[in-house]
């Protein structure tokens, strides 16, 4: 089981199980159990765990299957659930769900699993990285100066 935190301080457990997996393939038609498959060529295919960990809204709908128990519980509607998530939560969201993914399967499947889930982590880290080196370049500066200036003079603007 893996937890994470909302915007409200709230605090998530998400476990995946046989049940879980059945609950979120009835409810959203998503099939977790086959979130490694083989195309056609026969290489390995994870494009749905690419499509969880970068499509937030496919992410809080699968966690709000696994946490929906308890957040009626606690009194929590799908919608307060819903805003409740956004910037750095969900970000440790997707981390807890694809940690828990990824230990529900056995052996070479979760091996594998693993391995792309922490490709996608490097490359997540290595795509902040530059971005973080982006925006301390005066070149980016100077741009978006010029485009707000440009903006701010344009006829449109002054409507």
């Amino acid at each position: 089981m893996r937890t994470f935190k909302d915007n409200s301080g709230r605090t998530w457990t998400v476990e995946l199980n046989v049940h879980q997996m059945k609950r979120i393939r009835a409810r959203l038609g998503v099939d977790l159990v086959n979130v490694i498959a083989l195309d056609a060529g026969g290489k390995v295919k994870v494009d749905l765990v690419d499509r969880i960990a970068n499509d937030p809204c496919l992410l809080v709908d699968i966690l709000w299957v696994c946490v929906e128990e308890e957040a009626k519980a606690a009194g929590v509607t799908d919608e307060q659930f819903g805003r409740s998530l956004a910037g750095d939560s969900i970000e440790t969201a997707t981390a807890a769900f694809l940690d828990e993914l990824v230990d529900f399967f056995p052996g070479a499947r979760r091996l594998f699993l693993k391995k792309a889930v922490d490709l996608a982590r490097k490359y997540t880290a290595e795509t902040k990285d530059v971005l973080a080196k982006a925006l301390e370049d005066p070149e980016l500066t100077r741009r978006v100066e010029e485009s707000m200036r440009s903006s701010a003079s344009s006829p449109e603007s002054s409507v």
